[in-house]
């Protein structure tokens, strides 16, 4: 399944494939992030979606094929520390956060990218304040926790400082997001969509990978749906809510919300 080329792409794939021998992970998948949208990339377990994250952020160099364009330029073989660079960054699944540090710290840290030398003479010299961990602080609603450790933090409060991590090291052009609200309750689900939906009502991209369908209903504009590596169907909230294929892999017969 392919699907038209739409105004203003960040993010395209153009006939990715990943195989792992005999076994194709990920088949022939086209698709596209438009700018300033929240995209979502579904699909049951072993679809392929956190794979296709790791081969377009360039940690499958010997398996992955195809084409990935940034902003119209490809980049298909760069290094993922390149690739970071170029402004195309991610999230993982599991959290990396120094807790015994502030959060602000976490930020900064991220944001400078130290060497090992520099990360222990800054820990005997006062830090410059930087004013884009400040804009990113504002921007996820945690300036009140910036004095904080995250282990002082919920544990929705900790995905979004993951978040912010990813946003500090570089200049995002667009942040992939593998399944971030893992572990969260409902109501922190809720409440990690409206820090999302934010960041896209502020001009950012986001690319989200989630089992949770109702965050994924809730806050994206498109929605992409794997299923053995293959897509089988794309579009609106509202056109998926309405799909066989996805009422059939997520929703039950009555197509309803969660």
């Amino acid at each position: 399944m392919s699907n038209p080329a739409a105004p203003d792409a960040v993010l395209r794939t153009e006939h990715l494939v990943v195989q792992f021998g005999g076994l194709l992970a990920v088949n022939d998948v086209t698709l596209e992030c438009g700018r300033g949208q929240l995209t979502g990339l579904i699909g049951p377990n072993g679809a392929g979606k956190t794979t296709f994250i790791d081969a377009v952020t360039g940690f499958l160099p010997d398996n992955a094929s195809g084409s990935v364009t940034l902003e119209g330029a490809e980049v298909f073989g760069r290094s993922p520390h390149r690739l970071s660079h170029d402004g195309l960054t991610r999230t993982w699944q599991t959290l990396e956060l120094f807790d015994d540090i502030t959060v602000r710290s976490n930020l900064e840290i991220a944001r400078e990218r130290l060497s090992l030398v520099g990360a222990l003479a800054d820990f005997f010299r006062p830090r410059r304040r930087d004013a884009r961990v400040d804009e990113i602080l504002e921007l996820l609603g945690l300036e009140d926790f910036a004095a904080h450790e995250p282990r002082e933090l919920s544990q929705g409060q900790r995905k979004l400082v993951g978040v912010g991590r990813a946003l500090a090291s570089t200049s995002s052009k667009i942040l992939l997001l593998d399944e971030p609200a893992a572990g969260l309750d409902k109501s922190e689900t809720a409440w990690f969509g409206e820090q999302l939906r934010g960041l896209v009502d502020e001009g950012h991209t986001l690319l989200l990978v989630d089992h949770d369908m109702g965050l994924v209903l809730n806050v994206c504009d498109q929605i992409h749906m794997l299923v053995f590596g293959e897509l089988v169907a794309s579009g609106s909230p509202a056109e998926m809510r309405s799909d066989p294929k996805v009422i059939a892999a997520y929703l039950g017969h009555s197509g309803g919300s969660e």
